[in-house]
């Protein structure tokens, strides 16, 4: 199990990150996304500097990306 993580532009201009659970697929080194786990949007020109993200939402994105790794494999938190 691993999760995916990927960058959408939506049509508004705003971008929204998206953690999705990812099982591997049946070519070598192959993933594919198997289920939402979850999302965050930003508005228009937000990521277009890093440091306009709060050190509190990027360590949400952090907590959330680690707890669904050790929660897939069984770990507590």
């Amino acid at each position: 199990m691993a999760v995916l993580c990927s960058l959408a532009e939506l049509p508004d201009g705003s971008f929204r990150v998206i953690l999705d659970d990812a099982r591997k697929g049946q070519e070598l080194g192959a993933w594919v996304s198997d289920s939402l786990f979850t999302f965050k949007d930003y508005s228009p020109g937000c990521l277009n500097n890093l440091a306009s993200v709060s050190e509190a939402e990027l360590a949400d994105l952090s907590y959330n990306l680690l707890a669904r790794l050790l929660a897939s494999n069984g770990l507590g938190i």
